[in-house]
């Protein structure tokens, strides 16, 4: 089975009546069903694609024993025993779950001929000719469209936007939003930390390594802190970098990201970029824990 695929994402949301929650997506072929898999295998679900109506009751008695919470099916044209087993694969499911929905991918023709021109992909109905096999497979999935709980038309809908799409579909089941963030301080010497998405440079700052009786400590110790915060410009800097933090981050998450690296850097990853990342746990403490926002220094130990 090539196109069949099982994929294991942790376990989120809630359990209803001690049967998992279960989505069952279906659709025409390029209308972003792959999309979804992927949002909800983020999302902590148990992912399977394609599995044969013979194998889920087997599926199910190796499944539940593992205390699995949310399921998705992605069943659609590929699988050769679908059209005549859709039926019996909704009836089958819905006796499993606490919570069931089948939901419905679709898109216009010209969208989905154009997503496969883009891609080089074969149809699975036909080689070459994309525009017959579209028109096949529409016709082909008519009564499976219309049983379907909800249709999604993903013709004019962005990838970002499908996420907060599928969550108003889904009423009554957790769909839980991960969004982590780091802030992390290095040394520009060292080179940049590769998952860095925003990068703040604190060289501009007054450097307590050529102070004698400071260059042994760190940004962390008080007799750097007091230094530093004896300056204007330390001050600013960090209430600038707090409010863009403050301002960027629930927009960051509305975007769909689930995570955001911020990292602050200085020569050494030392002085400078420490104590600017120790004052930011400060000024932030406020949204630690809406944001999930852990603390760092890459090179503290470098000096």
């Amino acid at each position: 089975m090539d196109n069949d695929k099982i994929v294991y994402a942790g376990n989120f949301g809630i359990i209803s009546g001690g049967n998992p929650n279960i989505i069952l997506i279906s659709g025409i072929s390029g209308s972003g069903k792959s999309s979804a898999l992927k949002i909800f295998e983020d999302k902590g679900f148990f992912c399977v694609d394609n599995m044969p109506m013979l194998l889920l009751p087997k599926f199910f008695e190796l499944g539940l024993s593992a205390r699995l919470k949310n399921i998705l099916f992605v069943i659609d044209i590929r699988e050769k025993s679908f059209l005549s087993e859709l039926e019996n694969y909704i009836k089958f499911l819905k006796r499993q779950s606490g919570f069931f929905k089948f939901i419905f991918f679709d898109a216009r023709d010209e969208i989905v001929i154009r997503r496969y021109s883009e891609t080089r992909r074969k149809h699975p109905l036909s080689g070459n000719d994309i525009a017959s096999s579209v028109k096949k497979e529409r016709m082909l999935l008519k009564n499976a469209k219309a049983g379907a709980d909800a249709v999604i038309d993903t013709s004019d809908i962005k990838i970002h936007e499908l996420e907060s799409i599928l969550s108003s579909h889904l009423e009554g089941l957790i769909f839980p939003v991960s969004f982590s963030v780091k802030i992390i301080s290095f040394g520009f010497k060292y080179g940049l930390p590769l998952d860095a998405d925003t990068v703040f440079d604190a060289r501009f700052l007054p450097n307590p390594f050529f102070i004698e009786s400071l260059k042994n400590f760190t940004g962390i110790d008080t007799e750097v802190v007091d230094y530093m915060l004896s300056f204007k410009d330390s001050k600013e800097f960090i209430s600038r970098i707090a409010d863009f933090l403050v301002f960027a981050l629930p927009l960051y998450r509305r975007e769909n990201k689930s995570y955001f690296t911020a990292g602050v850097g200085c020569t050494g990853g030392v002085h400078r970029s420490v104590f600017v990342v120790e004052e930011l746990k400060k000024r932030l403490g406020s949204i630690n824990d809406e944001y999930g926002i852990s603390y760092s220094h890459r090179d503290i130990q470098k000096q």
